[in-house]
């Protein structure tokens, strides 16, 4: 599973109204260009995908 994958389930899990706004493509593999990409659309938008990044990142570190 990329992190586009796991990024798109807990956008759509945590914001499901806002899950089609916040989505990327699933091929996508590093959280930057997720980061990116979001960015471009809105600042709060970017933002959301900022902040569903870290959640990410803090359950990685959680599990590992």
């Amino acid at each position: 599973m990329t992190i586009a994958d796991r990024y798109n389930a807990e956008a759509a899990r945590l914001l499901p109204h806002m899950a089609n706004s916040l989505a990327v493509d699933p091929a996508i593999t590093t959280a930057n260009e997720i980061d990116e990409i979001v960015f471009r659309r809105s600042e709060f938008l970017g933002g959301m995908a900022c902040a569903i990044l870290a959640m990410l990142e803090q359950q990685d570190g959680d599990t590992a």
